[in-house]
């Protein structure tokens, strides 16, 4: 494993005076995690777009592109195993990535999930065209490489933000995602189509690259702690370094606590009524828009664009103004993410209910479409900076966790609407669809309302817990 810290020194080696840099260091390792997702998002979202473009079509209304790339010949099941098979180490991961970033730092954990992810996309056509059990295998490393990614990204941010940093920072890294689900379609869709360039296969080569990019910058740039960066200044070392959490040498984990605590299980339901909105919305949106409203492809494409360009905007600006009032300490931190819970809970619960009531208006219902898309970008900055709230030296572990548990929701909301539309699709299942979803996410909200806390917890600092698990400073990394 590379050391973080290349040169062996804590000293800054360009700038070593107490004035602000011109470019902050924290700014450019936030980029480079923003960057991470943007990745992440076209990794993974270029599966859904490409595999058409990979099989053989036998409906006369998907036209086949005109290129030489090879064609297999695999049945829908076949497809739908190997879109599926990604998420079981996506889901899988997450814990055990937040516990690496404990234990060897977000630098390293984060170059190590991208290497892999991007080495998959490298190898996707050897192992299509080898045999499909090495595919299924790509798929799954491909999986948890991503998988442990999202918590070293929180891991990294701890460490390298101000207090009145930490929802700004997150929005920023987390809005990586939906622009990278709106770059893929355009680059996806024009790559696969293109002669020029071989059709399917260059799309992986393309995002692997581009991934084998970042990681040579990564190792050249980055760092888990700021008081480890090469190039910090001393005024921005300085600035930092108030409000980062104590660097613990012999990572203890209180599992026991953890799983107990009744804030990290509030932020779990919390967490997990946002992925069920979010998700369905995400994935089962556009079948009630092509079954029930009948859309047509263009109308399709608006609704992938503008709800993510309305998620960005939305989590950006949203993060910025949660910091702002927590600087200007008029309202506590805990009231501040509560405040944006209840109302980012709330209006996304209203405005899906009133989907299935304006049916008959089409452009109304993409309006409002947008509109819960963006609201739901008031989640990420409150639900995530909580954890480093309550137990800044585990944020990694806590997200890892959290995201771990909402994965299911992956499952499940494809599961109900199945279960409502299997026998009768028609616009009163969905109608029950979307009034489970507020049912869901009032739980949450309820939850965390009432045992949310913004105070680091006990068995955050304790570290001499019988329940915790030490591991030997001089074990190898």
């Amino acid at each position: 494993m590379v050391s973080d810290n290349r040169n062996g020194e804590n000293e800054p080696m360009l700038r070593k005076n107490d004035s602000p840099p011109r470019l902050p260091i924290r700014y450019v390792i936030i980029f480079m995690c923003f960057m991470t997702n943007v990745l992440n998002s076209v990794m993974r979202m270029n599966w859904n777009i490409i595999i058409l473009s990979m099989v053989r079509q036998t409906d006369q209304t998907i036209l086949q592109p005109e290129n030489k790339a090879e064609i297999f010949d695999w049945n829908i099941e076949t497809q739908q195993l190997i879109l599926g098979v990604f998420y079981y180490g996506f889901a899988a991961s997450p814990i055990f990535g937040g516990w690496l970033v404990g234990r060897y730092g977000g630098f390293r954990v984060l170059l190590a999930g991208v290497s892999l992810s991007s080495l998959m996309m490298l190898l996707t056509q050897l192992t299509a065209r080898l045999n499909l059990v090495l595919l299924m295998i790509n798929r799954i490393l491909d999986g948890i490489g991503q998988g442990i990614v999202y918590p070293s990204i929180f891991g990294i941010i701890v460490n390298w933000s101000q207090l009145n940093e930490r929802s700004t920072f997150i929005s920023i890294t987390t809005s990586g995602l939906s622009i990278g689900a709106v770059l893929t379609g355009y680059v996806s869709t024009w790559l696969g189509e293109s002669s020029i360039f071989g059709g399917w296969p260059s799309t992986f080569y393309v995002y692997g690259m581009c991934g084998a990019i970042w990681c040579m910058t990564w190792y050249f740039i980055g760092s888990s702690r700021a008081a480890n960066h090469p190039w910090i200044s001393d005024y921005e070392r300085n600035l930092i370094l108030q409000w980062q959490p104590e660097e613990v040498k012999n990572y203890p984990v209180p599992w026991k606590k953890i799983f107990t605590s009744a804030p990290v299980l509030s932020l779990c339901l919390c967490n997990f009524g946002y992925e069920y909105g979010y998700f369905l919305l995400y994935s089962d949106i556009p079948t009630f828009f092509q079954t029930i409203l009948g859309f047509d492809t263009k109308m399709s494409g608006l609704l992938t664009v503008a709800p993510n360009v309305a998620f960005s905007i939305v989590i950006i600006f949203g993060g910025i103004i949660m910091d702002k009032i927590i600087s200007s300490g008029r309202i506590s931190i805990l009231s501040t993410r509560k405040l944006y819970i209840c109302v980012g809970f709330g209006l996304s619960s209203i405005l899906l209910v009133l989907i299935g009531y304006v049916a008959n208006d089409v452009m109304l219902s993409v309006v409002l479409t947008t509109l819960v898309f963006g609201v739901y970008g008031l989640g990420p900055p409150a639900i995530g900076s909580n954890t480093m709230d309550i137990a800044p030296n585990h944020a990694g572990l806590l997200i890892g966790i959290i995201y771990a548990v909402t994965t299911t929701t992956g499952f499940i909301a494809p599961a109900v609407v199945g279960l409502f539309t299997h026998t009768h699709n028609t616009i009163y299942q969905w109608r029950i669809i979307f009034c489970i979803v507020p049912g869901v996410q009032i739980f949450g909200v309820v939850a965390f309302m009432i045992f949310g806390s913004g105070e680091v917890q006990d068995w955050a600092t304790n570290c001499n817990d019988e329940d915790t698990e030490s591991i030997d400073d001089d074990d190898p990394a």
